[in-house]
């Protein structure tokens, strides 16, 4: 950008400008002329309303010098404003101003006079100097501002190419956890479908098993107290035999003896021993007979005792079966708690996940829009581009 197009016209061509730009409107008045002070700020109003303005006055030894400085901001717009104060005070500048002071008249009293601050007049002696000093004003080239700027704007543009492709790298992210959050709710919904199933399969199938286990072992249980029952009375009918078959022997031994003693030894006979040996004969039949039962009746008994510990046995693998489906049914009743929790567990999971990308996902954006205002207000402050296109 060429330095004669933004330089005023009454400045030279290596004069700096204060920088945030600056105007001054100047005016000098008559001891008792107090609408001087009126007179800038209509100017100021008429030709920059809304921008910032601090009015001042000094008090040489004939008459009063009011001044109004105009506060452009930093930004290429309030150069072009600081600039346009030569065409709108031509002939009345600064160095009018200045040939007017040097002069030392009062002579044009009322006139008002309007440049844009130069170094000069940051490094000024009066009141106009002391308050550019005091807001931390600086003296600089068009160019110096325009290097900085322009550093600042590449800055800017790598900071907000960066961002845009953080944005859209969060973004990309974002678009996945949603995925992986909707495959997750998904595999949830699956997951309490077949709980729901298995609870189902719990609630009716295993009651109508144990029902059926019930009624079996009711009347394996029957069966078997009636084969007890009858064991026990062929035990006690046993028993019976035995005790008939002890008495019998003794009674028929008692009955032979009374009879050899009531024949007498004197009157043994050949016809006493045949009927002893008749006797002998009979009682030796009647004891192999009694002998055949008991045996007969001991086989039985150990039938029978064959026969219960079969029936133990089976009320033993019985009492087995029954346990195991219990167990079974507690064993199934486990899993499914398990599975509950594990699901009700991934569950929370999964919300959790779900609320923390959420809350990353806003975090995400304020951080971006702030960048944003950072980066629009920046773009405020440094419009070079702007104002070198209009130029």
């Amino acid at each position: 950008m060429p330095t004669d197009d933004v330089l005023m016209a009454d400045a030279g061509a290596d004069e700096l400008l204060v920088w945030p730009w600056t105007g001054i409107l100047a005016m000098a008045a008559a001891d008792e002329d107090a609408d001087a002070a009126t007179t800038l700020a209509f100017h100021a109003h008429q030709r920059f309303a809304g921008v910032a303005t601090t009015a001042l006055q000094e008090e040489p030894t004939n008459h009063q010098q009011h001044f109004l400085l105009l506060h452009f901001g930093k930004n290429w717009a309030g150069l072009r404003d600081a600039m346009s104060l030569a065409v709108h005070f031509a002939g009345a500048g600064r160095r009018e101003w200045q040939r007017r002071g040097r002069e030392g008249s009062s002579e044009g009293a009322g006139g008002v006079f309007g440049w844009a601050a130069v170094g000069e007049d940051l490094l000024g002696d009066g009141a106009v100097g002391r308050i550019l000093r005091e807001s931390g004003a600086a003296a600089r080239s068009v160019e110096d501002v325009e290097k900085d700027e322009a550093s600042v704007a590449v800055t800017l543009s790598a900071v907000a190419g960066e961002y845009e492709r953080r944005e859209r790298l969060l973004a990309a992210k974002n678009e996945e956890m949603v995925r992986a959050v909707q495959r997750m709710e998904e595999e949830s919904s699956w997951l309490r479908s077949e709980l729901n199933e298995l609870k189902a399969v719990a609630d009716n199938s295993l009651p109508e098993m144990n029902h059926g286990v019930d009624e079996e072992n009711e009347k394996l249980r029957a069966e078997l107290d009636a084969v007890k029952g009858e064991i026990e009375l062929r035990v006690d009918r046993i028993q019976e035999l035995k005790e008939c078959r002890t008495d019998l022997h003794f009674s028929k031994l008692e009955k032979l003896a009374i009879k050899i003693n009531s024949l007498g030894m004197a009157d043994i006979k050949p016809e006493a021993s045949d009927n002893a040996q008749m006797l002998h004969d009979k009682h030796k039949e009647e004891m192999e007979a009694i002998n055949a039962k008991v045996i007969q009746l001991e086989k039985q008994l150990e039938q029978k005792e064959a026969q219960e510990y079969a029936i133990c046995m089976l009320n033993t693998k019985l009492q087995a079966v029954e346990n195991l489906s219990i167990e079974e049914y507690g064993h199934l009743y486990k899993l499914l708690t398990i599975l509950k929790e594990c699901l009700e567990q991934k569950s929370e999971r999964f919300q959790n996940a779900y609320v923390e990308l959420t809350q990353r996902d806003h975090l995400n954006r304020n951080e971006l829009q702030e960048t944003r205002q950072e980066v629009i207000k920046v773009n405020n402050v440094l419009p070079f581009y702007t104002f070198n296109s209009s130029v």
